[in-house]
């Protein structure tokens, strides 16, 4: 049965670790046909959402948005290019969430230093999250 999300149980389902995780662009704009996407970086997001690098860092550590202000998370989310309020949005990240390949962060160049890090601490997360 399809699942209905409204409201700020969304925030629940996309923490802003996930969101950083998910934080990316075509390649191509403007073509819908077109799946090459690259992901964004710290000073992307930075510049922009207006947050400073130092911002977002450490939102993109949180596993929740309870100590994030509402304004700055939708800065956050902005930056990220990310809108968790638009369906087709929320499908393309379930769909990586529940076994895609993340391939647009496995060929950025900080893949071992940053991404794969930030993906374990995300999934380690959620299970522990799951077991409580």
């Amino acid at each position: 049965m399809r699942r209905i999300r409204k409201g700020w149980t969304v925030f629940d389902e996309f923490p802003p670790i996930f969101v950083r995780i998910l934080a990316r662009e075509k390649v191509i704009p403007n073509q819908k046909a077109t799946s090459a996407v690259r992901v964004l970086s710290d000073e992307e997001i930075s510049i922009r959402s207006g947050l400073t690098p130092d911002q977002v860092d450490s939102i993109s550590q949180k596993h929740d948005w309870e100590t994030v202000p509402v304004g700055t998370a939708r800065l956050f989310c902005l930056g990220c290019n990310f809108d968790m309020f638009d369906w087709r949005v929320r499908n393309s990240a379930f769909a990586l969430a529940k076994g895609g390949s993340f391939a647009y962060l496995r060929s950025s160049p900080e893949w071992k230093s940053k991404y794969m890090p930030l993906l374990k601490e995300y999934f380690n997360g959620q299970t522990s999250k799951d077991s409580n």
